[in-house]
């Protein structure tokens, strides 16, 4: 079942940053294609003094700079009261999709203070988008989505969302598979004398099934691969440079465990 039947709304949410008002504008571009309302959301945390600025202000801020952007897009605006993170949940049982401002802290820091974006990302019931990029984008536009695929069911469901996002804003869409000899059963002594060319075929005939289905489902999307050696995030990094979306599933792993284990 696709998310534009049973979601509704992009929700950009709003902090007082630069990174929040590009993030909402970005959002409003994306509402606009899919006929979605613009859901402005701000979350006073609790017992918060005035180190988070005048609400009321900050939304107009964020409104005024959508309104200088695309027309015609519906505008909602809301003021909630809680811990940021859990909202942001909340909202995101409901939503299509959650844009926020991009992380600025390293992974360190989010493992000892915390992160909104991290945490969404990894709870959230909808996509997230972390607005990010130099120079970060204003709106969508025709460069391709890069997706990563591996197989995995959260994989499945990146695809997914991948295939929907190109289909309505008109842009093809690149499906990133990489590995590395750890990441392979043959790895060891015996790795040596694996036919890697073989390999590759393989890899690609599990990225052709992994498209399959949404192929066909989206015949409009063009679709092209890459199956390379190397490090999934090295990978994926290489893409965004020429792509205007990275999509990936989430293990849902904590600020700590990535730290230690790694995150795509």
């Amino acid at each position: 079942m696709s998310t534009a039947s049973i979601r509704r709304g992009i929700v950009a949410g709003i902090d007082g940053s630069d990174s929040a008002l590009g993030a909402a504008r970005w959002a409003a571009s994306v509402a606009q294609r899919f006929g979605e309302p613009l859901h402005l959301l701000h979350v006073q945390p609790n017992g918060s003094g005035g180190d988070y600025g005048d609400p009321e202000g900050l939304l107009d801020a964020a409104e005024t700079a959508v309104r200088a952007g695309p027309g015609g897009v519906e505008i909602e605006r809301d003021i909630e009261h809680g811990t940021p993170q859990k909202v942001l949940v909340e909202k995101s049982g409901t939503a299509r999709m959650l844009v926020l401002g991009h992380l600025t802290t390293t992974e360190w820091q989010s493992m000892f203070h915390g992160s909104d974006v991290v945490y969404a990302t990894n709870h959230a019931k909808c996509p997230v988008v972390s607005w990010r990029g130099e120079p970060p984008p204003e709106a969508v536009n025709g460069r391709p989505v890069a997706v990563g695929v591996d197989g995995s069911e959260l994989s499945a469901k990146a695809i997914e969302h991948a295939f929907e996002f190109a289909a309505f804003v008109g842009a093809p869409l690149v499906a990133v598979h990489s590995w590395t000899e750890q990441s392979t059963l043959t790895y060891g002594e015996g790795s040596r004398f694996i036919d890697w060319d073989d390999y590759v075929k393989q890899q690609t005939a599990l990225v052709a099934e992994s498209l399959a289905g949404w192929r066909s489902r989206y015949p409009d999307v063009e679709v092209t691969h890459s199956v390379e050696r190397g490090k999934p995030e090295e990978a994926l990094l290489e893409h965004s440079a020429r792509s205007q979306l990275v999509v990936v599933g989430s293990h849902g792993r904590s600020p700590m465990t990535a730290a230690v284990l790694g995150s795509t």
